[in-house]
């Protein structure tokens, strides 16, 4: 059996959202004793999550119309040095073979905290190197594949308009080597007709 890495944050009160999203909140439901059931309270970009074109396309797919098969890939994690707010080139992913591409800025370590949204961001042109490359999936582990702090957008309209799936927030990157082929998984839950959806990322 292959070592199984575990790439994604932990939902919970307290954790790092976007601006403007639903602040995730989980409290007990009152059950008769012994019974335990908890309600949740988040979006659907909440956590570890992935983002279906519907997200940003009008009239764009749906988490559940994509087959399985988009979820589980082959690829490679990319490591960039990028800083506060600034954006990543398309030369990081020069050579870049995979159908999956996951970035790894280190940010993850800010989760949590007010730096956490000055992350790298992926360039215009580094989206567009992304899709011409013929990616299926890009993950970062970032909140956002666009600028936060500048509110910016062309990268989802790049990625998810040429139906190239995303993955933010990830967690733990530096558990994987750089230049190596890893299977990566990133399983959706199955939400009819929405935009995106929490996720349990890992990779072996």
């Amino acid at each position: 059996m292959p070592t199984v890495y575990d790439l994604t944050h932990p939902l919970e009160n307290g954790m790092t959202f976007y601006p403007g999203d639903p602040e995730p909140r989980i409290v007990p439901a009152e059950m008769t004793p012994p019974w335990r059931v908890t309600e949740l309270h988040f979006g659907t970009h909440s956590g570890t999550h992935l983002d279906a074109a519907s997200h940003f396309v009008p009239g764009g797919k749906t988490i559940d119309q994509y087959p399985l098969t988009r979820f589980i890939l082959p690829g490679v994690i990319v490591p960039v040095t990028q800083g506060d707010d600034e954006p990543i080139p398309p030369q990081a992913f020069a050579g870049v073979a995979g159908e999956a591409v996951i970035i790894r800025t280190g940010w993850d370590r800010f989760w949590k905290t007010e730096r956490y949204l000055r992350h790298p961001f992926l360039s215009p042109e580094a989206a567009r190197y992304l899709v011409e490359a013929g990616v299926s999936l890009v993950g970062i582990d970032a909140l956002n594949v666009d600028s936060t702090a500048r509110g910016t957008s062309h990268a989802h309209e790049i990625l998810l308009g040429n139906d190239v799936l995303i993955v933010e927030n990830l967690a733990g990157l530096e558990q994987l080597a750089a230049g190596k082929a890893y299977r990566f998984v990133a399983l959706p839950l199955r939400l009819a007709g929405l935009d995106g959806s929490p996720v349990r990322a890992v990779a072996w």
